[in-house]
């Protein structure tokens, strides 16, 4: 738990458990959908990054629930297939 100023005193901010991460990872699975802590992990990617991808409209569509970011499994199928590069040529052609 972390406790951080407000002008109305403090706030209590709860931190996940692997408890809490496990109850809300089976829900989003329910749901058809990666919590953002494993498409973070999926992507190889920071918070900070996940988060620039967002602003920017660069990455793959989300739900917003509460203060939670969801990603919808298909949408991240589908942001994986726009990122799929395809071989053009094998390579020795240029040696």
């Amino acid at each position: 738990m972390v406790r951080y100023p407000t002008h109305e005193g403090y706030a209590v901010m709860t931190t996940n458990t692997g408890a809490d991460l496990a109850k809300l990872r089976q829900m989003a699975e329910a749901l058809d959908c990666f919590i953002e802590e494993d498409f973070r992990a999926l992507a190889g990617a920071t918070a900070g990054t996940i988060e620039s991808w967002r602003k920017r409209g660069t990455g793959p569509s989300y739900v917003l629930l509460g203060n939670r970011y969801l990603y919808p499994r298909p949408a991240v199928a589908k942001h994986l297939e726009s990122l799929t590069r395809v071989r053009t040529s094998s390579g020795k052609a240029f040696l």
